[in-house]
């Protein structure tokens, strides 16, 4: 499974600066809206933010992946933020979440679903850097895609 067939670029955002989850959950939803061309975006944010308020989805190493399963979603997108001031999460380590990748699926892809989480809990600190470093949108896709070429021959 490669993050990046469900990452559009112009999903993606770099720069972010807001400080915390309830002004970065809606930046993340109207990206992935826009992206991927749903609109459903009340919903959307309603189902994510109720998953969020169950537990924080701050996974450590100043990563977040908020996410939801609806109906509606015609397939898994993805949407993803590059935040450098940092988002104040509950977070196990500590860490202020600097990259959040929001995914939406339909419950019937439940397996997707669940390996595009572990896609990106499995970011190596190495390209963690540098896609926090990225310039611009086509920058993060073609390091995210180089860091899963590199995973995928490992």
């Amino acid at each position: 499974m490669r993050l990046s067939d469900h990452l559009p670029r112009e999903a993606v955002r770099i720069g972010v600066d807001v400080g915390t989850r309830a002004e970065l959950l809606p930046l993340l939803v109207d990206s992935l809206c826009a992206a991927h061309g749903l609109d459903d975006r009340d919903r959307i944010l309603s189902a994510v933010s109720e998953r969020e308020a169950k537990m924080s989805t701050a996974v450590g190493m100043g990563i977040a992946i908020p996410h939801a399963r609806l109906e509606s979603a015609p397939r898994l997108c993805a949407a993803a933020a590059v935040c450098p001031g940092g988002v104040d999460f509950p977070v196990p380590d500590g860490t202020p979440v600097r990259l959040a990748i929001l995914l939406l699926s339909p419950p019937s892809a439940a397996s997707l679903h669940i390996r595009a989480l572990a896609s990106v809990a499995r970011i190596s600190a190495p390209l963690l850097r540098a896609l926090l470093g990225a310039q611009d949108a086509r920058e993060f896709r073609e390091l995210l895609e180089r860091g899963e070429d590199a995973a995928g021959k490992g």
